[in-house]
């Protein structure tokens, strides 16, 4: 069952527009779904912004997107600090900007074995400080 109604959904969706617009050979944010299941994806994971989002939608829903953008970034630090979140969060999650950014997610690499320490000369310091504690 998803949280947002189709009406949400394309207020959300205009707004991403306007924060994520087609440029410069990368999409827009409603083209690669963001308004989708990619918001899905981002209320799953950050549910403590869903009720900023749906009431970024509610205030949206009657007014140009442009002039909601300007209302919600002036008078809703939350609620801009949420959409924008949300819009970036699922843009950078779908699989056709990852492709266009080379981004092929996080890999696997292994420390060999027979490598030299590289955390040596980091912890050094450290070491010759001692321990420290400072009471809370």
């Amino acid at each position: 069952m998803s949280r947002f109604t189709a009406e949400q959904r394309q207020v959300f969706g205009a707004l991403a527009d306007i924060l994520i617009p087609e440029a410069e050979g990368m999409p827009s944010a409603t083209s690669v779904g963001v308004a989708d299941d990619l918001l899905d994806r981002v209320a799953n994971l950050r549910s403590d912004i869903v009720g900023d989002l749906l009431r970024v939608c509610r205030v949206a829903a009657t007014q140009d997107p442009q002039a909601a953008i300007g209302k919600i970034r002036a008078e809703d630090e939350e609620g801009f600090a949420a959409l924008a979140l949300a819009v970036a969060g699922g843009y950078y999650m779908s699989d056709p900007v990852r492709r266009l950014l080379g981004y092929t997610g996080p890999e696997r690499r292994p420390v060999a074995t027979d490598a030299p320490d590289d955390f040596g000369a980091l912890l050094d310091p450290v070491i010759r400080r001692g321990h420290i504690y400072r009471s809370v």
